[in-house]
């Protein structure tokens, strides 16, 4: 196992790339965010990509096993590139225990045609997948999308805007709309809305609807379950100025989607 420190820019294809790393580090990364461990099962791979991330300004340490891994994990890393299978265990596995405890990317490494492992890797938590052979150009790149990633300053949350309700008034049978217009009902359509806003899920079936509205004007009939709620959804238009979002479930009954509040 060796280590390669920080080596002076050579000016070569992806000089950008590496521009762009040193104004990222410049940021307030810090020394440990330029650490990667590489841990792949073939020493000479990991001698040169060692070297290709060195020129660049990374602290890299390697690995050829996860046994020579985890003796090096009292260090702290910033990146973990790891093979997902190794002689001695599984490399998605030692990336999520590293994750936990010290909390950096981890880029996982499987075959050309494994895209099952690939899937698998990332679902698992994996921050990217390449194929191998690695290119350490795109290797490269990788790391700096990834550190970019876990160090970008969080956005500024939106403020939650908590929606107008409409509000039924069961003492004076008032509608009152999200914009703050009112209508008064009638006691059929106070009852309509009453048991909608009443229901968990705003939905209630037509045959219930009917039965309910039975009890104050007995006879009542699916056809004037469909008139009542006609009327009022054109009385609320011209009276609010808002559509009455009281809408027809298919198969079932009627649906409010609307925000309500009962008062």
């Amino acid at each position: 196992m060796e280590a390669f420190g920080p080596c002076p820019l050579a000016v070569r294809p992806g000089l950008q790339a590496r521009c762009l790393l040193k104004r990222l580090m410049a940021g307030g990364g810090g020394f440990m965010d330029q650490s990667v461990l590489v841990v792949k099962n073939d020493r000479s791979v990991c001698e040169r990509l060692a070297e290709h991330l060195g020129r660049s300004g990374f602290r890299v340490r390697w690995a050829t096993s996860l046994v020579q891994a985890e003796a090096l994990v009292f260090e702290a890393f910033g990146l973990l590139v790891v093979d997902a299978h190794l002689p001695d265990g599984d490399g998605l596995d030692f990336g999520q225990r590293l994750r936990c405890y010290m909390g950096c990317g981890v880029i996982v490494c499987v075959g050309k045609e494994d895209k099952a492992l690939r899937i698998a890797a990332l679902r698992g938590g994996a921050d990217a997948c390449l194929r191998a052979p690695v290119d350490p150009d795109e290797l490269e790149a990788t790391l700096i999308s990834v550190h970019r990633c876990l160090h970008s300053p969080a956005p500024n949350p939106l403020p939650v805007l908590v929606p107008s309700p409409w509000m039924l008034d069961n003492r004076q049978l008032m509608l009152r709309a999200p914009n703050g217009r009112c209508i008064v009902a009638n006691p059929l359509e106070h009852r309509l809305l009453l048991t909608l806003f009443s229901h968990p899920d705003r939905r209630v079936d037509r045959i219930s609807l009917v039965a309910g509205l039975a009890e104050a004007a007995p006879g009542y009939t699916e056809a004037r379950l469909e008139a009542l709620v006609s009327r009022l959804r054109a009385k609320v238009v011209k009276k609010c100025g808002l559509r009455l979002p009281l809408v027809s479930s298919y198969g079932h009954g009627y649906r409010f989607d609307g925000y309500v509040r009962l008062m």
